[in-house]
């Protein structure tokens, strides 16, 4: 924090205070899920809240996220098992927090001092060759989804896993593409981060309706295939679309001895002078809460985040603050473009 003065870290204060905040990515009812098994309750309250409300955060997307050991047969169980803890624990914060699956509950959560939780799933993998269940977990209030996370299923090829660095080949299937326009019939966001380089530009030849990186970053700025090629920015910025820059440090690219919002600010500059300030947001991916709950606190804290919480986002703020950045444009990228773009696909 000694490249940030009182000027900039009270100025960025106040911007979290006047302008909304938007977090694009945690695995939150996966997380929920877990520390339920192990006898936890009040997951958002204990864990979440007073970080969320330090942060000034007005909404967050959570993914519904299966891990490959439950899939195939455990798949569908599993993300029944995330939404029903995850609408179980927000009964425990009914009071601050709210399920928001139309414009009127995103008008509600805007109003208020509420925190909205947007459903999406982070993969199909879960509904298995069955796309016709989208229809179920949209009335269960699921409002998006990304085809596939860095895995092949019948849907789509997914890229490398964060730690690596491999090219992946293949792109949509048959039902693959009939999924996309099934998607935007119903309709449901489509994200695209996960998705390896030839699923990308099929899906962006597909679409008639702006998709969007929840939580990606820009290759140009570190090299990984979980990241987003300038290409594949202008095509995501000429559609209407959003990237939402990514808090885990092997996609930031970051040293793990270093102070790592520079570099998180970095990419959101690149995305900025290549495809302008409306096409960029944060979708942070924090997760080091979730590392805990699947082992069940058996290990040190990890470290995988470049920010520790949901707390620290105004740092990201004062930096852009530092580095000349309107408050127009902060505005834009802390919660103004995510929030825009859900107004327009929620019913």
């Amino acid at each position: 924090m000694a490249r940030i003065n009182d000027d900039y870290w009270n100025a960025a204060m106040q911007i979290h205070k006047k302008h909304p905040v938007v977090d694009a990515h945690l695995d939150l009812a996966a997380e929920i899920h877990l520390r339920y098994q192990s006898g936890e309750k009040e997951v958002i309250r204990n864990h979440y809240l007073d970080n969320l409300k330090k942060g000034g955060v007005n909404l967050v997307v959570s993914s519904v996220f299966v891990v490959s050991q439950d899939l195939p047969e455990r798949g569908l169980k599993q993300a029944l098992n995330q939404i029903s803890a995850l609408l179980m624990d927000l009964k425990s914060v009914s009071d601050e927090v709210l399920l928001v699956k139309t414009k009127h509950d995103l008008e509600t959560v805007l109003a208020s001092d509420k925190i909205g939780i947007i459903l999406y799933m982070e993969g199909l993998d879960p509904i298995g060759a069955e796309k016709d269940l989208l229809w179920a977990f949209y009335e269960m209030g699921v409002r998006g989804a990304s085809l596939t996370w860095s895995r092949r299923n019948y849907f789509a090829e997914g890229c490398c896993n964060a730690s690596d660095l491999k090219d992946i080949k293949g792109g949509l299937s048959l039902l693959g593409r009939e999924t996309v326009a099934l998607m935007e019939e119903i309709p449901m966001f489509l994200d695209i981060s996960h998705l390896n380089d030839e699923g990308f530009k099929e899906l962006a030849f597909l679409t008639s309706k702006p998709f969007i990186a929840t939580h990606s970053n820009a290759r140009s700025i570190h090299m990984n295939y979980r990241n987003l090629t300038d290409e594949q920015i202008l095509v995501l910025a000429k559609q209407n679309g959003i990237m939402g820059l990514n808090a885990y440090k092997d996609i930031v690219g970051a040293d793990p001895s270093l102070d790592s919002v520079p570099k998180m600010c970095d990419h959101l500059e690149h995305v900025i002078r290549l495809a302008g300030d409306s096409h960029v947001g944060f979708g942070f991916d924090l997760c080091d809460s979730y590392f805990m709950a699947v082992s069940g606190h058996n290990i040190e804290k990890p470290k995988e985040d470049c920010i520790t919480s949901h707390a620290q986002i105004p740092e990201i703020t004062a930096e852009l603050l530092r580095r000349g950045h309107s408050e127009e444009t902060i505005a834009k990228i802390i919660g103004g473009n995510f929030l825009t773009y859900f107004y327009e696909i929620l019913p």
